[in-house]
C-alpha cells in the first residue's frame, strides 16, 4: 500500500550551469597606413566584448568581437601612439536542458596576451580570453508536508529559505556624445578609453522593477594641438532601464545587478564644437533583477506506521537563503619605482584585473584580492614607459548575519580610481579606492520524506491486553524514537507524561500508551 501525502512547492532560485570556456586569440596584422612605425611596444590588452548570448535547448551560445589594443611608442616622432584590431568571435557550450525560465549572467575576462612586433608594421599577437557564464532558472522545489492515514505518524521539522518573487532580465543599448569640457584640448585621436559601471540600485513600482546605474567613461586621448600633448577626460553617463518583473513589490530583498557587455568609444570626426571633436559612446548593457521573501517552509523528515513495517523513501533538497547584501569602499596605498631615469610626467594610471575572495575572520566577513596598477608616464628625458604593479587589498565587509558560520559570501571588487604622488626619482606612492559587493547566501540541506509503502502482510506485533507499558528512559533518548520503538504516538506519550520537549533531559519512568 503506498500512502498518499500533502505535496507543498516553493519557487526558488537555482543555478544550472556555472563554468568557463576558452577563446583563443591569434592575429597577424599590418598596421594601417594611418598608424605610424612601431619603435617599441608599451603595453598589449585583449579587450573582449558580447554583443549577444542565448539559451537554445541545451546549447548556450555567446557572440561578440574581440578587440586587441596596442599602445606604442613611435618610431619617428617618440611619441605615444596607439592602434586597434577588432574580429568577431562566437563560442557555445552544452548546458543542462532542463532550464527554460533562465536568467543568464555572461561576462568575458582577458588570460593573456603576447605581442611581438615582426617589424615596424606587423604584430604578431597570441592569447585568450574566457567567456564565463552562470544560467539561473527558477525551480520548484515540491515537499511532503502531511499525511491523512490514520496509522501514520509524522516528524515535522522546518527551515527558513528565501522563496523567489521575480526573477528578471534585459538588455539595453546606452549612446552619447560627448565633448572635452570647457578647458581640455581638443582630441586629435583616442589613445585608450575604459567604462564601467558605477552603482546599481532597484526600486519596485507594482510588477515594474526601475533599475538605474552610472557609467564612468574615461578616455587618454592625444590632443589637438602643436605639442599633441597627452590628457585625460573623464565623463559620468546616467544608465536606466523599466523592466517586467512580476511579484516584485518593495517589501521585497531585491538583488540587483547591472553587467556591461560591451562598450565602443570612437571619435566622431564630423563636429561643429568650438573645441575640438566629439567622442561617440556605444554601450551595450544587462540588467538582472531578483527579488525574494523570506518563508518557513515545513516538511516531513521521518515517518512510522503504527500497524504495518514501513519502507519510507528519501531524499535531499538543497535550498538557499539570502541573508544580507551590502556595498563597501576600501583604501589601498601601495607603492612602485619605475626603475626609470626618473618621472617628469604621469600620463595616466589607472586599476585592472581585480580579483576578490571572500571568507570571515571572528565572525566578520572579509574580501581580499590583487588588482593590476597601469601606469603610464615620460621619464626625464620625455620618453614614454609604462609599467604594471600588483597591489593587495583587504576590505571588511558589514553584513547582518544570525549565523556567519552558515553563510557563503560572493563579492566582486571593482577599481574606483587610483591617486598618486611622486615622491621623488622614479618613485610613486599609490592610493587604490576598491567598491566591494557583497552578498551573504546560507546554504541550506534537508532530508525529506517523498513517498513511502507499507507492507500490508507483515503487521507490527503488538500486545493487545497492555493499555500502558512501563519504559525506563535514559537522558537525551528523544520521545519520537520512543513511540516508534512500541508503535505509540509521541504526542500521545507526551501528554501521558506531561512532558513538552522532544529530547528528554534526564533520566525518567515513562508510561507508552497504547493505540
Amino acid at each position: 500500500m503506498d500512502y498518499i501525502f500533502e505535496k507543498k512547492s516553493v519557487p526558488v532560485r537555482e543555478t544550472v550551469f556555472d563554468g568557463c570556456f576558452e577563446q583563443p586569440v591569434d592575429l597577424d596584422f599590418t598596421l594601417p597606413d594611418y598608424c605610424p612605425s612601431i619603435e617599441k611596444i608599451l603595453k598589449c590588452k585583449v579587450i573582449p566584448k558580447i554583443h549577444s548570448k542565448s539559451l537554445s535547448g541545451d546549447r548556450l551560445t555567446i557572440d561578440g568581437a574581440v578587440t586587441v589594443c596596442v599602445l606604442y611608442i613611435d618610431e619617428e616622432k617618440k611619441t605615444l601612439r596607439s592602434c586597434e584590431h577588432t574580429s568577431p568571435y562566437s563560442g557555445s557550450i552544452s548546458v543542462r536542458s532542463d532550464c527554460s525560465d533562465a536568467v543568464i549572467r555572461a561576462y568575458a575576462k582577458p588570460e593573456y596576451v603576447n605581442c611581438r612586433a615582426i617589424s615596424s608594421r606587423r604584430l604578431d599577437i597570441h592569447g585568450a580570453f574566457s567567456l564565463c557564464a552562470k544560467i539561473d532558472a527558477i525551480c520548484n522545489k515540491e515537499t511532503a508536508c502531511g499525511c491523512s492515514s490514520d496509522d501514520i505518524q509524522i516528524k515535522k521539522s522546518s527551515v527558513q529559505l528565501s522563496k523567489l518573487c521575480a526573477l528578471a532580465q534585459q538588455q539595453f543599448s546606452v549612446a552619447d556624445e560627448l565633448e572635452p569640457t570647457n578647458g581640455s584640448p581638443a582630441i586629435r585621436s583616442i589613445l585608450k578609453s575604459d567604462v564601467r559601471v558605477k552603482e546599481c540600485e532597484c526600486k519596485a513600482a507594482g510588477d515594474k522593477a526601475m533599475v538605474r546605474g552610472e557609467l564612468i567613461v574615461r578616455v587618454l586621448y592625444i590632443a589637438d594641438n602643436e605639442i599633441a600633448e597627452t590628457a585625460v577626460m573623464e565623463f559620468s553617463i546616467p544608465a536606466g532601464q523599466v523592466m517586467d518583473a512580476p511579484g516584485i513589490e518593495s517589501s521585497t530583498k531585491i538583488d540587483c545587478r547591472l553587467e556591461l557587455l560591451s562598450a565602443d568609444v570612437r571619435l566622431r570626426e564630423e563636429s561643429s564644437a568650438e573645441n575640438g571633436n566629439s567622442v561617440t559612446i556605444d554601450c551595450r548593457l544587462c540588467a538582472t533583477v531578483a527579488a525574494y521573501c523570506d518563508e518557513s517552509l515545513d516538511y516531513i523528515a521521518d515517518a512510522y506506521s503504527t500497524m504495518y513495517d514501513l519502507d519510507g523513501e528519501y531524499s535531499q533538497i538543497h535550498l538557499s537563503r539570502l541573508c544580507d547584501i551590502c556595498r563597501e569602499t576600501s583604501i589601498t596605498k601601495s607603492s612602485a619605482d619605475a626603475e626609470t631615469n626618473g618621472i617628469s610626467k604621469i600620463i595616466d594610471i589607472w586599476g585592472e584585473q581585480c580579483s576578490a575572495e571572500s571568507g570571515f575572520d571572528n565572525g566578520t566577513a572579509i574580501v581580499k584580492g590583487k588588482l593590476t596598477a597601469c601606469i603610464l608616464a615620460l621619464d626625464n628625458d620625455s620618453m614614454p614607459f609604462y609599467i604594471e604593479r600588483s597591489v593587495d587589498y583587504l576590505c571588511p565587509v558589514k553584513l547582518n548575519l544570525e549565523d556567519p558560520e552558515k553563510c557563503v559570501v560572493e563579492a566582486a571588487a571593482t577599481v574606483e580610481s587610483i591617486s598618486y604622488r611622486l615622491s621623488g626619482g622614479s618613485a610613486i606612492d599609490l592610493r587604490c579606492e576598491i567598491t566591494v559587493d557583497a552578498r551573504a547566501v546560507e546554504n541550506i540541506s534537508a532530508r525529506v520524506l517523498s513517498g513511502a509503502h507499507a507492507d500490508e502482510e507483515h503487521k507490527r506485533i503488538k500486545e493487545s491486553d497492555v493499555a500502558v507499558t512501563l519504559y525506563f528512559a535514559q537522558k537525551g533518548e528523544s520521545i519520537w524514537s520512543i513511540a516508534r520503538s512500541y508503535s505509540s504516538d509521541p504526542e500521545a506519550i507526551k501528554r501521558e507524561n506531561d512532558i513538552t520537549d522532544d529530547e528528554l533531559d534526564s533520566e525518567t519512568m515513562l508510561l507508552i500508551p497504547s493505540i
